[in-house]
């Protein structure tokens, strides 16, 4: 087998390369931090270079805002390039650098602004008449290229669309992934079915030759297969050591994959058959030519071209400078498992053979530094020298079994222990912010912040590098405002994202499932093999699963067993509504009706004696929010197409309203280690409420379908202001949600009451900024 080999390097962008596409072989088109779109030409004699000093096609916008996304739209006679970034726009500009000239206006070369996502678009795909995006906000939107119109807004993932890609455009097939850590696939904008894909964030979707498969990549350092029809997992690549960030299908079907472990790797039958290191951290993107070559991009800021073919390998010298840059790049020795610096053999290792192709190994040479060779096409090859990371002149920390340069207490809630971020100083600062957020399950949104906090508190010292911020190449040179405040667990007005409890465990659900069955009557028991098959149904916890628990299992709990014991039944119904897709809801025609009974039913036994039921109920009613089954339960349509809270929902609030009312008073409840809980979830409901007013494009065109929850709000605002610092915060923020999405409102008693709280006698700097931003609205 020919090896792949450096064909050539791209030299041109100031920052990181986070997207490539080549739609021709003559043909590259990259984006950047720096703020710029690129598009390559080859010629026979010049070789491939920008078509002009700059090799700026288009801005991304005025003040040179990250490109994260781009792609390349035939779009007839009239081709484009689209690009996307943490502006939130869309830009469809003009494919023809003869145009491109030093010193002319980006505006001149942009055709079309698509407007419509509110955080960093970071996917783009294009399929016949459509172009599809991903972004932070948690959406994913096909755009009809026609119109230049959002044609299906695709929502329902709780984090940051990764990748999105269409399917089948003649068929509105498209698919999803998320760093929720689910794909989801669409009919228009009907999820068919929702999976959990990997066990951290999901990066990139490629769909396979053929259309009866895809592969996702994951920051679980693994590939996947799978089966595009049913989502059943396939197969499982396992090779790389760190985050898994681009995915390509080169013509012979080989699968190609770009990481945080400074490789590429080539990819057949399940294997490796060929590793390529970079002399880069992070090798971002990659994008596969027509020939059979292949492009990555790095944070390096450069584009490097790899090819098999011998008539366009890069010169001799070219190829050992390559090799020689891989090789002087140095390695941390705690990015290195188990490190034992007595055990490490010397060359004689080098001349045993390497397990698997890409595996690497520690030896010491003659001088005693420590060096990592890795296998490849059938030999070693040095990819750099093991050393101790510099920068912390406190020296080495521990943490979570390993040593870091840094170990940062972030706050991230008042009340609440700060959260350990641990860093090293040779390491990529977005790879150490995205680590950080995935590991405390926060949003993707915040990345910016924790990388501006890093580099403030690091001085800006990164392998290589001056201190100076201003020479880094992840350094933020054009700063906005951040989308949120990293002392805080919900951002800024407005808030789009959910709060949901969907975790669980299941051997403890079971254990207590267990308990509660045997003290049931004989005729209300669950059989053995019922228990069997509800903790199978756990185990797995899918759509069709979680529909069977709610339809089959849960209905004896809430209508047969003691009230003192369905605590269990809403605390399986809790993990179960969030995992329902909407066509197995489709095909059930009484799953509504069975959680509207078990929700009113539990409201009516609840007082202050029993405040964990009343808890449990809560999250179920969190849970429900932007579900499909929240639609059928609460919302109805009017002739004129306009949608409204219906009267069961109306009943709710009353009930909830009375409940909380009653309990405040209840003195043993106020005492009650699980009251403050309570109230928090309850004013988290009215928090999810609002981000839903925001999200459902049917309720933020009729504000006024806002009023009953802001008069229940208003009746209860005091009781949560009062009883818990975090729930005034979550409902003060649904406050400014609503407020931000036009509701008429005037402010309530409530808001004066936290303000007095909060901002006057505690000073909480998370209320100050809140109300500094409530007051611009």
């Amino acid at each position: 087998m020919d090896k792949f080999k450096l064909s050539c390097t791209l030299n041109g962008h100031e920052q990181d390369v986070r997207s490539v596409v080549s739609p021709f072989n003559e043909t590259i088109i990259s984006g950047s931090r720096d703020g710029t779109v690129r598009v390559w030409q080859e010629d026979e004699a010049k070789g491939w270079s920008t078509p002009a000093i700059t090799g700026v096609l288009a801005f991304n916008s005025p003040d040179n805002s990250f490109v994260n996304s781009v792609t390349y739209v035939d779009n007839g006679n009239e081709p484009l390039v689209a690009s996307g970034g943490k502006d939130c726009i869309i830009y469809l500009s003009d494919l023809n650098p003869e145009a491109n000239v030093a010193g002319s206006m980006p505006e001149e070369y942009v055709k079309y602004q698509l407007v419509g996502h509110e955080s960093n678009v970071c996917s783009l795909h294009h399929q016949g008449q459509y172009l599809i995006s991903g972004s932070w906000d948690a959406t994913s939107k096909v755009w009809d290229l026609e119109s230049m119109s959002v044609k299906f807004n695709l929502t329902g993932h709780e984090s940051s669309v990764w990748d999105a890609k269409v399917v089948d455009a003649s068929k509105d097939i498209f698919l999803t992934c998320s760093a929720d850590r689910t794909i989801r696939k669409w009919l228009g904008d009907r999820e068919i079915w929702s999976i959990p894909g990997h066990g951290d964030v999901i990066r990139k979707l490629l769909i396979l030759p053929g259309g009866k498969q895809f592969a996702s990549c994951s920051n679980d350092c693994t590939i996947k297969i799978w089966d595009l029809e049913t989502g059943r997992a396939l197969q499982t690549l396992t090779g790389h050591d760190s985050f898994v960030y681009d995915l390509g299908i080169l013509p012979n079907g080989d699968i190609v994959s770009s990481a945080e472990d400074r490789t590429v790797r080539v990819w057949r039958d399940g294997n490796v058959i060929q590793a390529i290191t970079l002399p880069c951290i992070s090798v971002w993107c990659l994008g596969v030519l027509p020939n059979g070559d292949f492009v990555v991009g790095g944070s390096d800021n450069k584009l490097r071209i790899f090819s098999r073919e011998s008539s366009r390998i890069a010169p001799a010298e070219e190829l050992k400078e390559f090799a020689e840059s891989v090789q002087q790049s140095s390695i941390a020795e705690q990015s290195v498992d188990d490190l034992k610096k007595t055990d490490i053999p010397g060359y004689d290792a080098l001349s045993q053979p390497g397990k698997q192709e890409g595996s690497t190994i520690m030896v010491k040479n003659p001088n005693g530094t420590i060096e990592a060779h890795q296998w490849s096409g059938g030999e070693w090859v040095k990819i750099g020298d093991v050393v101790g990371s510099a920068g912390n002149s406190g020296g080495k920390q521990e943490f979570d079994g390993k040593q870091w340069d840094y170990v940062f207490d972030v706050d991230i809630e008042d009340g609440a222990p700060p959260l350990k971020l641990p860093y090293n100083t040779n390491e990529n600062t977005y790879a150490a912010a995205e680590r950080f957020l995935a590991a405390n399950e926060l949003p993707a949104t915040y990345t910016e912040d924790v990388v501006r906090f890093i580099m403030k508190n690091t001085g800006g010292v990164e392998l290589g590098q001056q201190s100076s911020s201003s020479d880094n190449p992840y350094a933020d040179k054009h700063p906005t405002p951040p989308p949120a405040q990293a002392n805080t667990n919900l951002s800024v007005i407005p808030q789009r994202q959910f709060i949901f409890f969907k975790d669980f465990k299941s051997d403890q659900l079971i254990k207590g499932l267990t308990k509660f069955n045997e003290e049931q009557e004989a005729e209300n028991k669950f059989a053995n093999e019922e228990i069997s098959q509800i903790k199978s149904n756990l185990s797995i916890l899918n759509s069709k699963e979680a529909l069977e628990l709610i339809t089959i299992y849960l209905p004896k709990i809430f209508n047969k067993w003691s009230e003192k014991s369905r605590l269990i039944g809403y605390d399986i119904l809790r993990i179960s509504v969030p995992r329902v897709t909407t066509a197995d809801l489709l095909r059930s025609t009484d799953a509504a009706e069975i959680i509207l009974n078990a929700v009113n039913s539990g409201l009516k036994v609840v007082n202050g004696s029993n405040l964990p039921l009343f808890m449990m109920l809560l999250k179920v009613l969190n849970n429900l929010v932007n579900n499909t089954l929240f639609i059928q339960l609460y919302i109805t349509a009017n002739d004129n197409g306009s949608v409204l809270y219906n009267e069961f929902f109306d009943e709710l609030l009353v009930r909830l309203t009375k409940l909380i009312t009653s309990v405040s008073k209840d003195s043993a409840a106020l005492q009650n280690k699980h009251f403050s809980t309570t109230v928090t979830t309850l004013a988290t409901f009215v928090y999810n409420l609002s981000v839903y007013q925001l999200q459902n494009t049917s309720l933020k065109s009729n504000p006024a379908s806002a009023k009953p929850v802001l008069e229940f709000a208003t009746e209860v605002g005091e009781i949560l202001v009062e009883s818990s610092s975090e729930a005034a915060y979550r409902l003060v923020i649904g406050y400014g949600n609503y407020k931000f999405s036009k509701a008429t409102i005037a402010p309530p008693k409530w808001i004066a009451t936290a303000k007095d709280l909060y901002v006057t006698k505690s000073n909480e700097k998370r209320f100050i900024d809140l109300a500094s931003d409530i007051q611009k609205l």
